[in-house]
C-alpha cells in the first residue's frame, strides 16, 4: 500500500512539510475501505491490555473516561469520540496501513490510533510533540490546522486532556474518505467530525532529551558500565587560585567525561535496544509447543509453512569489531558474523519462508535463533 501523491509529490513533501509545515494529500488512497468497524473498535476497548478512552464534550464541558469500558450504553448521541491506541499491535490491515509512510525509517513509526467520533465529536485543539499522518476512513471530518508554533503552550482543561487557546488556521477543509492529513510536531489542529466517522492516525517517536538520558543511565547501570571515576587533573599551586569555586576548566572536564560514555559503542547498542523495546502492549504469547532446533529445522524443510513476526515487533542489528549484534523486542543477541545475511532476511521481513531463508537452514545458528523466537513468541508459526 502506497500513497497515491495527488495535488503534492513525495519528494516535495519530503524537502517543504515533513517536520515544517502541514498539508492534505487528496484521494491519497483511492477507494479506502475501513479496515475496522466501529463495532470491533469498541470490542477492543474493553480489552485489559489495550489503551483507549472516551472524551464527551457536553453543555461545553469535558470529559475523558479511561479503558478497558464494559459497555458503551450511556453514551449520548452527539460530541463524543472513542481513541484506541496502538490497534496495528492486534489487526493485521490496520498494521498494513503503516506501509504508506515507508518512505520513513521505520524504526520511527510509533503506533497506529483509531478513533470513531460521533456527529461535533473530537477533542478540542490541541498540538502533538509527534509527526502524525490521519487518514479519513468512512465519514467527513472538519480540519483545522495553523502552522507550527513552539511557543503555544497547552492546559489541562479537565484531567488528561490538554488543550490550546484559540488559533489562526491555515488549513479549514473537509476530509473524505482516503483523504490524508500530515501534521507535523507543534502545529496546533483540531478536528470535528460532520457525521459519524473513522479516522486513523499513524504516529511517530520523538523521545525526549530527559528520556534519552534517563534511559541511557538505566543502560548503562544494568551493564555494569560507566564504572570509570573522574581524575581531576585541573589543579595549580598559584596563590592566586580560589579553592571555593569551580573553574571553568573543571566544568569543561566534567562535561567532556560525562560525554565520554556516548562516544564509544555503549551509546549504538543502548540506541538499538531502546528503539526496538515496545512503546504498548504486544500480542506476544509463549509457543503453546517448546520446539528444538531439530523438530523445527525437520518442520521447515518438509512443508512450505510461513514463519511470521507479532505485529509491530521491532528488530535491528548492527555490526562493529566485536562482531554483529542483534535486537528484538529490546532483547539483546549475540551472534556470529556469518549469520548477518540471515539477521539482514529476518530484520526486513513480516514473514519468512523456504524462498528468502533459502541456504540460512544450513547453518546450526540461525536454526538456533529462529527457535528462540518463536519459543518466546516474537515469531509463530503459520500452518
Amino acid at each position: 500500500m502506497n500513497i497515491n501523491w495527488t495535488n503534492v509529490t513525495q519528494a516535495d513533501f519530503i524537502n517543504y512539510y515533513w517536520q515544517q509545515k502541514p498539508v492534505v494529500l487528496k484521494n491519497a488512497i483511492a477507494d479506502f475501505a475501513d479496515p475496522i468497524d466501529a463495532n470491533d473498535l469498541a470490542g477492543l476497548a474493553m480489552e485489559e491490555v489495550v489503551e483507549s478512552r472516551i472524551v464527551k464534550q457536553t453543555n461545553n464541558k469535558w470529559n475523558v473516561q479511561h479503558g478497558p469500558f464494559k459497555e458503551f450504553d450511556d453514551l449520548p448521541e452527539q460530541a463524543w469520540s472513542l481513541l484506541v491506541q496502538g490497534v496495528d499491535r492486534w489487526i493485521p490491515e490496520i498494521y498494513s496501513l503503516r506501509e504508506l509512510v515507508n518512505f520513513i525509517p521505520k524504526w520511527s513509526v510509533d503506533d497506529v490510533m483509531v478513533s470513531y467520533s460521533a456527529i461535533s465529536g473530537g477533542v478540542g485543539a490541541h498540538l502533538d510533540q509527534y509527526d502524525v499522518f490521519i487518514i479519513q476512513g468512512s465519514g467527513q471530518r472538519q480540519w483545522q490546522v495553523g502552522s507550527v508554533d513552539k511557543s503555544l503552550s497547552q492546559k489541562e482543561v479537565v484531567q488528561d486532556l490538554l488543550q490550546v487557546d484559540d488559533f489562526s488556521p491555515i488549513i479549514d477543509e473537509v476530509l473524505e474518505p482516503g483523504d490524508i492529513l500530515y501534521i507535523p510536531p507543534f502545529a496546533p489542529h483540531c478536528g470535528v467530525s460532520l457525521e459519524p466517522s473513522l479516522s486513523y492516525s499513524i504516529g511517530f517517536r520523538a523521545p525526549s532529551q530527559t528520556e534519552l538520558l534517563t534511559s541511557f543511565a538505566d543502560f548503562i547501570y544494568e551493564n555494569e558500565q560507566g564504572k570509570t571515576r573522574f581524575v581531576n587533573e585541573n589543579i595549580n599551586n598559584s596563590e592566586s587560585q580560589d579553592s571555593s569555586t569551580m573553574s571553568d576548566s573543571t566544568v569543561n572536564d566534567l562535561k567532556n567525561f560525562m560525554l565520554e560514555s556516548l562516544q564509544n559503542n555503549q551509546f549504538e547498542k543502548f540506541l538499538h535496544q531502546f528503539l526496538t523495546e515496545p512503546t504498548r502492549e504486544l500480542d506476544i504469547l509463549p509457543s503453546e509447543q517448546e520446539w528444538s532446533e531439530e523438530q523445527l529445522s525437520q518442520l521447515l524443510q518438509s512443508s512450505n509453512i510461513r514463519i511470521n513476526k507479532v505485529l509491530a515487533l521491532k528488530t535491528s542489528y548492527f555490526i562493529d569489531d566485536q562482531g554483529l549484534h542483534f535486537y528484538c523486542n529490546g532483547t539483546y543477541f549475540k551472534l556470529i558474523d556469518s549469520q548477518q545475511e540471515f539477521v539482514s532476511v529476518l530484520h526486513r521481513s513480516e514473514s519468512l519462508d523456504k524462498s528468502n531463508l533459502k541456504s540460512s537452514l544450513n547453518q546450526l545458528e540461525n536454526i538456533s535463533l529462529l527457535t528462540t523466537l518463536i519459543n518466546t513468541g516474537y515469531l509463530f508459526i503459520d500452518e
